[in-house]
């Protein structure tokens, strides 16, 4: 029975410099939602990037900056996405979705993106709310699936596998092409499926009508008992060839074959903003060379290991997601030394 292991972390020479360290572009936020982009780039600096760049509108970006005045920023003209595109080019990691919300010109910056943009990306919150929303004649084309990483929460991923549904079991996103779903069978799930592995633990993979009404009783969960959230995540991964993080409680992280259940993190990790952190952290270790599937694994592992930090140093209530973020160098530490 296998156990995933996490990744290590790149060692620092005396001699680096910040462009050692991976460069991230957020694109992120909106007038109402100026927290939102300065928190994925503040995750993303405090996970070890060497430089960051938040791309968002001209009204709110001197705001923005002001929150996270270590970053660099880029006006986002709604009129030139291509500029964007070529833009994000010149980044190693790409963090889209927070603050957006779900106009037509984040629509048409989320589908430009997926379908031009070839480096990896992590897309949360309204970048997923903008996906659920596609028709299925909407869905866009892309080469390589297997480096978008998906981080919803269960709202989030109830919105999305429904707009997945619509599409099938390929959903027209290529994931046959993906290196992560390219041994994975026509139907979400195959009955003679290996079982997945987490922590050492094997987990039985339902068939599509057990999954598909784990889906629907999802809508209203008990407070004792929900879906099983393992295969809703392995199913949404396999079905779009993307990594999942499905956010909660003992998140879970499915790459289409395998699935790592984290056991790091607290309640007082339930406050605005953690999500938008764990973006950052997650996009920035993948600009720093660790492939995204791993990546994702690790993340969560050290968002969760912060905000353990955090509650012992602070209090089992009330930190915020700034001091999640804060706390980060220090969970790195702590996990370096083992």
């Amino acid at each position: 029975m296998e156990t995933i292991e996490l990744p290590g972390m790149m060692s620092r020479r005396s001699e680096a410099h910040k462009g050692d360290f991976g460069k991230v572009l957020v694109i992120a936020g909106s007038e109402c939602m100026i927290g939102a982009p300065a928190m994925v780039a503040t995750g993303a600096m405090r996970a070890g990037t060497g430089l960051c760049r938040i791309a968002t509108t001209k009204d709110i970006l001197p705001q923005v900056l002001t929150i996270c005045p270590v970053a660099t920023g880029y006006i986002i003209n709604p009129r030139d996405i291509k500029s964007l595109v070529e833009f994000a080019e010149l980044h190693d990691a790409v963090a889209i979705g927070p603050g957006m919300g779900t106009s037509t010109s984040t629509k048409k910056i989320v589908l430009e993106l997926l379908e031009r943009h070839r480096g990896p990306m992590v897309l949360d919150a309204d970048a997923l709310n903008t996906l659920a929303l596609l028709e299925a004649s909407e869905w866009p084309t892309r080469r390589d699936w297997s480096n978008v990483v998906l981080t919803p929460h269960m709202g989030e991923f109830m919105r999305l596998m429904a707009a997945v549904a619509k599409r099938g079991g390929n959903i027209g996103m290529a994931a046959e092409k993906s290196p992560v779903a390219a041994s994975a069978p026509r139907s979400l799930v195959d009955d003679d499926d290996l079982p997945s592995t987490a922590d050492g633990i094997a987990l039985d993979m339902p068939d599509e009508t057990a999954a598909a009404t784990a889906v629907q009783t999802a809508v209203e969960p008990t407070v004792n008992s929900g879906p099983d959230r393992t295969a809703l995540a392995e199913l949404l991964s396999r079905a779009t060839g993307c990594i999942v993080v499905l956010k909660g409680h003992h998140t879970v992280i499915a790459d289409g074959g395998r699935i790592g259940i984290n056991k790091t993190g607290n309640p007082a990790m339930a406050t605005a903003g953690s999500g938008d952190v764990l973006t950052g952290v997650i996009a920035s270790l993948i600009g720093q060379g660790i492939p995204c599937a791993q990546a994702a694994r690790l993340g969560v592992h050290l968002h969760g290991s912060a905000g353990d930090l955090a509650a012992k140093s602070v209090g089992p209530a009330g930190i915020l997601a700034t001091d999640i973020a804060e706390f980060m160098p220090r969970a790195i530490a702590a996990y370096i030394k083992k």
